[in-house]
């Protein structure tokens, strides 16, 4: 039998068929797609006017320019009249960003529609009730009066909200967007006042980029169009192509093998050079991105590798040999950028009283750059062109930075070296991320501090856990058992807490009624601190569900209209609904409503009005539109002009309508969105920056870095006497390109899990001949955090004594290894860098096929 089903033909869509634009849930590209949905048993023709393509199916796609159309873009799905229909979902051809171009994540979009006969029948149906040893299912009204009851006794017993601690997302994609975000926000900030609350990937309420926001630019600044007409790309901690594949090789690499030099002339100032662009990669690994671009423009690829946690004297050292050879503009930076704290920044950053040569030489010893790689780097960065010309360089930094040690100075020190060389602003420059999803914020004011410079840093809310605090856990569409830092001891330590309550709860009979089980929760918890109330939140059974006392069903993507913007360009679009949620599951900003509803009702039940209104927040929304236009009110007045749309929020959509984003389809609109003060037209931004920065005065805002003061103590430990010898490997981490986030749709469909059946660890040959160790081989590879299981590839991707692991992987996650490190002044994770040893175990790929079916009526668990 076959591990995939094979198919002579796929159906074609008739010319009834449903038509619905949308775009991928996955990563942070946005590429746009086309969905049709008609009724099984219908069937479009081969000619233009027989099918919803309008094409001529009787004749080939002209290769790469026709229309992508594949087995893994067709699914079958049942819908709330019980009938089954065709669901197709194809890479649009009128989208700006994938001009119908597609990646490994959205080819596979269409077969994570909730089905009968694939693993996607997994999905979340009903709320279910921890009841002993089993969950059973049980109504939206008894989950509603369960979670209403326990939030309000917990707030009528401690007077606030300091129990209550919450993980949830905070971006749009994935079936999330502006509506679910504001929806959240109500909630928790307006209605609740929730100050232990994370974000689903890190252990705190924080900006991965406060050290780019605070000196007056938001992270998404540039727009896609900046990658085709770049002088040069840097690509900091961002491996574009594993990650934002579609954004590599549609726009990136066409720069570099000179197909967009035409561009570059209409773009460009008048006689000013254009010709095909540069990269420079800056990474710790030779990743995808280095090796795809080298083999088609050798001789203009740069890879740079500095050692772990070092990047941020990395760009200090490149920033002063910009000011060693002259190249910046002194004009520009007296008028755009504070001055006066410019003189902090040479002096902590730059170190300009110390002499250049030593310099260096303090730098090539910390970092392990060669000097001459670090001038060439900033040659290619910043040089002026033939005619004295400004150099357009368009830097994307990722998860390598943001996720690095000293989150704050990292991302500071390479946004001041963008601003030192005037690449921001201007077309082919900008400095900001290339983003892990897309985007969709919107809630009001959060009860938590900022930076160390903001009043700050927020709490840490898993060691707020793990120390026994908090009575009350919700988790909301992520798995922190697979992706939270040091999780092997978060983890344990959650379920010796949840324990605890699900063992009371059934000592003595388990309560009879939802108000019985109310109350005999909250006298658990209030007898025994380290008890633990848990509710997830989600799609599926996750890792980290397993241990919850209730589960609620949400509705994914495609299930509910929502709205997004992408990472490159800010292109806000309408995601549209194709299809109803499988079983009772309800989008989260309804669950957010009802929520607030249910303890509204239990506040007038005892005469307290004014606390029942403030849960009241969505009685007015009927529909997803309803929320995304009551979100817009929190946005400031966007009547403005070009020149000071830096005074806008990055996100800001105020007067767009849900009809508005019919009409313009895959084209959008770049927030943030002008109301023109002339036209009274809404216009979008295309890039950010020119004329202004994002502070009160417009001026850029300088910061002094630190100086190098070593590994924090979580990892020096590893560097010192026997454990220097215990733990001989630093480990770095990072994505696949086939599975996306905790894999939780990618496990469940066969065309994914039998690429990457488990987790994977690259190995340098020359440490692999040393043990004795090939690709294929299984190892252990542990630490004192923790340890996991892992698939050898032997690849010089990794430098001798270096380790690399995927993350998330649902077999073994690298972030079992991961210390609890956060900086001190983001409380951000340092996900990228441990040390660790590892050790042949029995066993290899073949023993694993031999044993493990990967056929799709089977679970993925």
């Amino acid at each position: 039998m076959a591990l995939l089903p094979r198919r002579d033909q796929l159906p074609i869509p008739p010319k009834n068929a449903r038509v619905y634009n949308t775009v991928c849930q996955y990563c942070n590209v946005g590429c746009g797609y086309k969905v049709y949905v008609w009724p099984v048993g219908e069937q479009g023709g081969l000619k233009p006017n027989q099918n919803a393509f309008g094409l001529d199916l009787s004749q080939a796609q002209p290769p790469l320019a026709g229309q992508s159309y594949t087995e893994t873009m067709h699914a079958v799905t049942v819908g709330k009249d019980g009938r089954q229909y065709h669901v197709v979902m194809v890479p649009a051809k009128d989208s700006p960003i994938n001009r119908g171009n597609y990646s490994i994540r959205g080819g596979t979009n269409a077969l994570t529609v909730w089905s009968l006969d694939r693993g996607t029948r997994d999905r979340l149906l009903y709320p279910l009730l921890r009841v002993g040893d089993q969950f059973q299912a049980i109504t939206w009204q008894d989950a509603l009066t369960l979670m209403a009851g326990v939030i309000k006794g917990i707030r009528d017993r401690d007077g606030n909200d300091d129990n209550i601690a919450v993980k949830c997302y905070d971006h749009g994609g994935s079936g999330q967007g502006f509506e679910d975000n504001y929806g959240a926000g109500k909630l928790f900030f307006a209605a609740l006042s929730v100050k232990h609350i994370a974000i689903h990937n890190r252990p705190a309420y924080n900006s991965e980029v406060w050290g780019s926001r605070e000196r007056g630019v938001h992270e998404l600044n540039y727009t896609y169009e900046d990658a085709r007409l770049a002088d040069t790309i840097v690509l900091w901690g961002a491996n574009s192509y594993e990650t934002a594949t579609v954004f590599y090789v549609e726009h990136m690499l066409p720069n570099l093998q000179g197909a967009t030099v035409a561009e570059k002339q209409q773009a460009f100032d008048r006689g000013e050079p254009a010709e095909p662009g540069y990269l420079i990669v800056i990474d710790p690994r030779k990743t995808s991105s280095y090796t795809v671009a080298a083999s088609v423009a050798k001789d203009r690829v740069l890879l740079l590798q500095p050692n772990l946690g070092t990047d941020y004297i990395l760009a200090n050292a490149i920033a002063r040999v910009v000011w060693e050879r002259g190249y910046y503009d002194m004009a520009y930076l007296e008028a755009r950028t504070d001055m006066k704290l410019f003189e902090e920044y040479k002096q902590k950053s730059l170190k300009l009283q110390v002499p250049y040569a030593e310099f260096m030489a303090q730098v090539e010893r910390i970092t392990g750059v060669p000097r001459a790689q670090i001038e060439k780097a900033a040659d290619w960065i910043a040089k002026p062109k033939a005619g004295r010309f400004k150099r357009r360089t368009l830097t994307i930094y990722e998860k390598g930075i943001i996720w690095n040690m000293k989150n704050y100075d990292q991302v500071a020190a390479i946004v001041q070296l963008a601003v030192l060389t005037h690449n921001i602003g201007r077309p082919g420059t900008g400095c900001g991320r290339q983003g892990g999803h897309q985007e969709g914020y919107v809630r009001p004011p959060a009860p938590t501090p900022g930076s160390i410079y903001r009043g700050g840093p927020p709490v840490n809310v898993d060691k707020f856990l793990t120390d026994g605090k908090g009575k009350f856990y919700w988790v909301i569409a992520n798995d922190p058992y697979l992706s939270t830092p040091n999780n092997q001891v978060f983890r344990k330590r959650i379920h010796e807490r949840t324990e605890k309550l699900t063992k009371a709860l059934g000592a003595g009979g388990e309560p009879g009624t939802i108000q019985e089980r109310v109350k005999k929760i909250l006298d658990v918890l209030y007898s025994d601190p380290d008890a633990l109330f848990m509710v997830v939140q989600d799609i599926y059974m996750t890792e980290t569900a397993r241990d919850a006392h209730l589960i609620l069903p949400a509705a994914a993507w495609g299930e509910a209209n929502d709205t997004s913007i992408n990472c490159n360009s800010r292109l806000l679009r309408l995601y549209e609904k194709f299809m109803d949620p499988p079983g009772e599951a309800k989008p989260d900003w309804e669950i957010f409503k009802w929520v607030g509803l249910r303890i509204a009702e239990l506040y007038r039940a005892e005469g307290k009005v004014q606390e029942a209104v403030k849960f009241e927040f969505g009685r007015n929304w009927r529909t997803d539109e309803d929320v995304f236009l009551a979100g817009a009110e929190e946005f400031s007045d966007n009547r403005v002009s070009e020149e000071d749309e830096a005074k806008l929020e990055a996100e800001n959509y105020k007067g767009v309508t849900y009809k508005f984003l019919k009409e313009v389809g895959q084209q959008g609109i770049q927030t943030p969105v002008r109301r023109d003060p002339k036209t009274g037209k809404l216009v979008g931004t295309v890039r950010r920056y020119t004329h202004k920065f994002g502070t009160p005065d417009g001026k850029f805002k300088w910061y002094g870095t630190d100086d190098w003061e070593g590994y924090p103590a979580e990892v020096a430990k590893y560097l010192e006497g026997e454990k220097a010898n215990q733990y001989p490997f630093w480990v770095t981490t990072g994505r696949a390109q086939t599975i996306w986030q905790t894999a939780y749709h990618d496990r469940r469909l066969p065309e994914k899990s039998m690429a990457l059946p488990l987790p994977y660890v690259e190995v340098n040959p020359e440490d692999a001949k040393r043990l004795g160790l090939q690709s294929g081989d299984l190892v252990e590879v542990y630490n004192e955090e923790g340890n996991g299981t892992f698939m050898v590839y032997v690849t010089d991707a990794v430098k001798p004594g270096m380790l690399f692991l995927v993350m998330y992987h649902w077999r073994g996650t690298s972030n079992s290894l991961v210390s609890g490190y956060t900086d001190p002044k983001t409380t951000i994770p340092w996900y990228k860098g441990t040390r660790a040893n590892l050790r042949k175990v029995a066993g290899a790929i073949p023993s694993v096929l031999q044993t493990a079916s990967l056929l799709q009526q089977n679970k993925f668990d």
